[in-house]
């Protein structure tokens, strides 16, 4: 026999064995929940090693489901652990054949420590820290009764609230809301935290993960998000249950609101509603976003929402789910506002006082089909559709002052604006792991998006210049008539795809990876700008203005092609204490502007940039770690930045697109580091941010001698920030009295251009909020006091530099009796120093309930509540930029006093009533609270 027939005949055998081996090897899958709640479990440990030497096989961590997959397991005897922090660990021998190994539930409990003849449960702590993962306990943080999420999310250290609903945890935007692990009305968190009731929620995980792309391709796309995702109570999750509510009070004040919940078999099914003219704004207000022209989300808001959220399906093979919502809304606004304008030798100063009425009405939908016919292949399919249709009304004063506070200039401006949208698109994602090659992976998508905005806004202009000389008496003024129509259109098409690659390296144990991803896009924007002079004495309701002909001046027809890819190369090493990933993508860029009008000035342009990624985590222990990442990424100028055309809409503040600007690119750092001791409960976790930005887009604002500006758009360097966060939470000895404390600190540079003179603002803030709460078997008290310290440094104008104070605290108090009486209450005291003249402020807010429970199980509740009791409420707030530093105050919200009658109700049968029997609006047993959000919410 030759030596080639040798060889060949040694690899057929080896290939044969491999094979073999191959196709004896089977899959592990599982679910891990909690042994009382039944509550799936995520991020627990799952470890398989062999029964005979007890050497490690396999490990894996459940996902937000509490699923688990242990993949090309070989035939043999084995043990599965499962661990988690705070319980006992649980273990399971195993015999794997040659079919898929399905384990089903498995339920663990919580551990307890056996000190003596004593023992001593575990008691649940009020923040875990678990790698991605801050877990809160719900019980541990008070509300007052019938309150939704949103009012446990203010509660939370680490958490914050905005005036607009908008949810940040640890410094990073919320984009989603999950219920168990599943989507709920997709990327609007404000649908769950504004309807879903807070006494529902057994714990509040806030969870840093890769987008859903990456997490189905296995291929990290830079595309981080942070989300949040509620886990029920006991028993919720099984049968009919809802909350329905009215109320009404002084000043015409009203509210009601419903929900109703059918789960079963880890299906879902809800339908919500909400109406009330108290700023219970029940979503994400995306219509006032795209159309609000002159007001914002501030005043008073009335306004009514339903929606319905489905997520039903066969286990995980395939699953079906989607969200429709309904919103009308109607806000009034008046606004007070003083700024300071940073000059090289001086400033100037403008004051701007403003009512506007906004009404809007969204219709939206987003549905997603999940389909795993085996544990191999994945498609995903997901449309969405959104229409908008608004209506906005402006009365404007703005006074502008020259650098003695002399009096230049007025305008006085009347402004509506009539918008309609609507946004159709679908993406679709099919990702495979190979059979017989384990590790390695593939993944195409690709995603469709159109939309298309008609906005005809009219804007009635009076300017008038004051000439100011030596001898009043010989003063001239003169007065600007400027009266116009604006018919604007804008509308884009996009496309994407994306090819992923994962490869071994070697023995896929080994853990070494190479990934590779390819994403191109491609976006055809358009926009037709058409802009009417209108006659004096003409009539207004006549549009557009009859032998009227566009103004060419100040009209354009302007289109913008963009294609975008990225390229990415990277290598991963996957250990039992660490993971590690790094790579280096490119990124090049093409941008054609094209003129209708005037082909001459068509542009074309192309950038490359070069992005390095970098991803670290290491485990100290299972409740010990750190982790460090960087990428960068580029932001494309949006279509009012790149139109070369003059608006004029406002004569005070004439606004010029610039078609040369070039794409920015960030350069972003993370670290963090989070420890969490079980004997002491104590949590601790330490987070740094950097962000470096090439290329930033900024505002250029030049002058004139009368305050009239002109703001056009540059590139430049220089824009950076950073900033660190700790949180620290531990209940002490007793279990009675637990401490917190959370500190953020944060330091921004920017750049602004006025009259082409480069201002470099050097902003610092830091904010310190200690707090502790006592919590025995009746009531609970909370203190909080905050202080924050805000400084700015200016290049062109020292003078100019600022400090602000702002300082205060809460106190929360509960009183519960058996009869089902309950007390609350809520004193917030805020004080500020350092602001322009008018603005500090010293107020009290207190806010105060009294409710008593009726029926047999506490089912129907009729509440006395009062919002603002002593009537001091206000809604000031400062902006600092590189240009200008601005102090605004809007109308709030006053004292009312309301009386609401709310009713539960459930199917879940004897013995499956939520924790905490009828009256699971009690909390449970220690808990510090959290710094709380910002907007004044009243009590519901």
């Amino acid at each position: 026999m030759t030596r080639f027939t040798r060889t060949l005949t040694l690899l057929s055998v080896l290939l044969l064995t491999l094979c073999s081996a191959t196709i004896h090897a089977a899959n592990i899958t599982g679910l891990v929940k909690d042994m009382e709640s039944g509550d799936p479990i995520m991020e627990a440990a799952v470890k398989l090693v062999n029964a005979k030497d007890s050497s490690f096989v396999a490990g894996v961590t459940t996902n937000l489901d509490g699923q688990f997959k242990l993949e090309n397991i070989k035939s043999g005897k084995y043990v599965l652990t499962v661990s988690y922090i705070g319980y006992a660990d649980t273990e399971k021998e195993l015999t794997v054949g040659k079919s898929n190994l399905r384990l089903g539930e498995i339920r663990i409990k919580e551990a307890s420590h056996m000190l003596g003849e004593v023992s001593v449960v575990a008691v649940k702590t009020p923040i875990k820290v678990m790698e991605d993962t801050v877990e809160y306990n719900a019980d541990s943080y008070h509300t007052q009764p019938n309150a939704v999420v949103e009012d446990l999310l203010k509660r939370l250290p680490g958490v914050e609230v905005g005036t607009d609903g908008a949810i940040t945890a640890n410094g990073k935007t919320v984009s989603k809301i999950l219920i168990d692990g599943k989507e709920f009305f997709s990327d609007d968190p404000q649908v769950a935290s504004k309807n879903l009731p807070a006494n529902m929620v057994d714990k509040l995980q806030v969870v840093d993960r890769k987008s859903d792309m990456a997490r189905l391709t296995g291929v990290d796309d830079g595309e981080d998000e942070t989300v949040i995702n509620l886990t029920f109570k006991k028993g919720m999750n099984q049968g009919w249950f809802g909350t329905a509510e009215g109320g009404y009070g002084t000043d015409d004040r009203y509210m009601g609101s419903f929900n109703v919940n059918r789960f079963w078999d880890g299906n879902q099914i809800t339908l919500l509603g909400n109406f009330n003219n108290t700023n219970q704004i029940g979503f994400t207000d995306s219509n006032g976003n795209r159309f609000r022209r002159f007001g914002g989300n501030n005043g008073i808001t009335e306004s009514r929402a339903l929606g319905l959220n489905i997520n039903i399906g066969k286990e995980e093979i395939i699953r079906v789910g989607g969200d429709l919502m309904w919103s009308n809304t109607d806000a009034n606004s008046t606004t007070r506002q003083d700024r300071e304008y940073l000059f090289e030798d001086h400033s100037t100063y403008s004051k701007i006082r403003k009512a506007t009425r906004d009404r809007g009405n969204n219709f939206r939908g987003d549905f997603r089909v999940l389909w795993k016919p085996d544990s191999f292949n994945t498609l995903e399919f997901r449309p969405n559709f959104s229409f908008n249709f608004n209506k906005s009304y402006d009365n404007e004063l703005t006074s502008y002052l020259n650098s003695a506070m002399e009096k230049v200039s007025d305008n006085t401006a009347i402004g509506q604006s009539d918008g309609d949208s609507y946004e159709v698109g679908a993406r679709l994602i099919y990702s495979h792991n190979f059979k017989k090659h384990r590790g390695r992976s593939f993944s195409v998508s690709g995603q469709y998006r159109f939309s298309n905005v008609i906005e005809k806004a009219t804007s009635i202009n009076d300017f008038i210049r004051y000439i100011i000389e030596e001898d009043p008496d010989n003063a001239e003024d003169n007065s600007e008539l400027l009266n116009q129509y604006t018919d604007n259109h804008t509308w884009s098409n996009q496309i994407m795809g994306q090819f992923t690659w994962t490869e071994p390296l070697g023995d896929v144990a080994d853990g070494h990876f190479l990934t590779f991803a390819y994403r191109g896009s491609y976006r055809w924007n358009n926009a037709d700008k058409l802009v009417y002079n209108i006659p004096d004495e003409y009539d207004l309701d006549i549009f557009p203005p009859v032998g009227e002909e566009p103004d060419p001046e100040y009209s354009n027809r302007y289109r913008n092609n963009y294609f975008n890819q990225n390229i990415r190369l990277g290598y991963k090493k996957v250990g039992a204490k660490s993971n590690f990933e790094i790579g280096m993508a490119l990124v090049p860029q093409m941008s054609k502007s094209i003129y209708l009008d005037n082909a001459d000035k068509n542009i074309s342009r192309w950038v490359t940039n070069f992005a390095p990624f970098l991803r670290y985590r290491y485990k100290f222990s299972k409740r010990s770690s750190i982790q460090a990442n960087y990428r960068g990424q580029s932001s494309q100028p949006s279509m009012s930045q790149l139109q070369p055309v003059l608006d004029i809409s406002n004569p005070t503040n004439k606004v010029q697109g610039n078609p040369n600007l070039d794409p920015s690119f960030s350069h972003n750092v993370n670290l963090r580091f989070q420890d969490f001791n079980m004997e002491s409960q104590r949590s601790l976790m330490l987070m740094a941010d950097f962000q470096f930005t090439q290329n930033s887009i900024i505002s250029k604002t030049t002058f004139d001698e009368y305050g009239s500006r002109l703001t056009e758009y540059v590139n430049v360097n220089g824009v950076w920030n950073g900033r660190v966060m700790n949180m620290f939470s531990m209940p002490l000895r007793n279990k009675l009295w637990s401490i917190s404390n959370h500190v953020f600190a944060n330091v921004r540079h920017n750049v602004g251009f006025n009259n082409n003179v480069r201002n470099n603002s050097l902003s610092f803030s830091v904010r310190e909020s200690p707090g502790i709460t006592f919590r025995p078997d009746h009531f609970e008290l909370e203190l909080r006091p905050m202080y924050m310290l805000q400084t700015t440094h200016n290049s062109v104008q020292t003078n100019a530099n600022q400090t602000v104070h702002n300082y205060g605290g809460r106190f929360d108090g509960s009183y519960y009796t058996p009869w089902g009486l309950t007390l609350q209450t809520d004193i917030n005291y805020t004080a500020t120093a350092g602001y322009a003249a008018g603005y500090d402020t010293r107020t009290w807010m207190w806010n105060a309930t009294i409710s008593q429970q009726f029926l047999r199980d506490r089912s129907l509740t009729l509440a006395v509540k009062v919002y603002d009791l002593l009537n001091q409420r206000n809604n000031i707030r400062r902006n600092i930029t590189a240009n200008y530093i601005d102090d605004i105050e809007y109308n709030s919200l006053s004292r009312y006093f309301m009386v609401t009658l709310s009713y539960r109700f459930n199917s879940f049968g004897k013995g499956n009533e939520p924790s905490g029997g009828g009256d699971f609006m009690r909390r449970g047993p220690g808990g510090p609270g959290g710094p709380g959000g910002h907007g004044g919410r009243g009590p519901r």
